[in-house]
């Protein structure tokens, strides 16, 4: 059976204030040109998916970009590209558990790429956990000394705030 996303855009796409339906379908960039995809009729129609839940990222509509992003992945459970976009809708939602869960996948099915690693690392802050931190920062340094860098200079200037703030807090409750 193939699953379509055919009948998800007549209902999700938003109307101009002519009433006409607008059009994600102006050209990709190139990230999602180079996928990880068969072309097949299935591998076109979860990057169909994935584009309409780029656009809809873009637009900030973020229930529409879960619905596309679910498709994208019914059709193509191995697709990369649906699941680390995934793990950026949760993150920027603030859910930290379900963005650790996706980038893990990207992670899984693409584990030469520093991206997803340094994602998980920011979900890791997100959550104060330290140790997953530090232990994704050493695990994304074997891939990229730069990246991991970066990672590593979030945390610590993550930490600090934190400490920061808390000996602020009970500073204040002592006075």
């Amino acid at each position: 059976m193939i699953v379509t996303c055919k009948s998800l855009s007549r209902r999700t796409l938003p109307k101009t204030s002519e009433g006409n339906r607008t059009s994600p379908f102006t050209p990709a960039p190139k990230d999602l040109e180079e996928t990880s995809l068969p072309d097949s009729r299935e591998g076109r129609a979860a990057l169909h998916c994935l584009r309409m839940a780029n656009w809809f990222m873009k637009t900030r509509t973020w229930n529409d970009t879960i619905v596309w992003l679910n498709q994208a992945i019914k059709i193509q459970p191995e697709f990369f590209e649906a699941h680390f976009l995934f793990g950026e809708v949760h993150l920027e939602l603030g859910q930290f558990e379900k963005a650790i869960e996706s980038y893990r996948k990207a992670i899984q099915l693409r584990p030469s790429d520093p991206t997803p690693q340094v994602k998980l690392g920011y979900a890791y802050i997100a959550l104060n956990d330290w140790t997953s931190a530090q232990r994704q920062y050493q695990a994304l340094r074997q891939l990229n000394e730069v990246i991991a860098n970066e990672l590593f200079d979030k945390i610590v200037y993550s930490f600090n705030y934190g400490m920061f703030e808390s000996l602020f807090t009970h500073m204040q409750e002592a006075k």
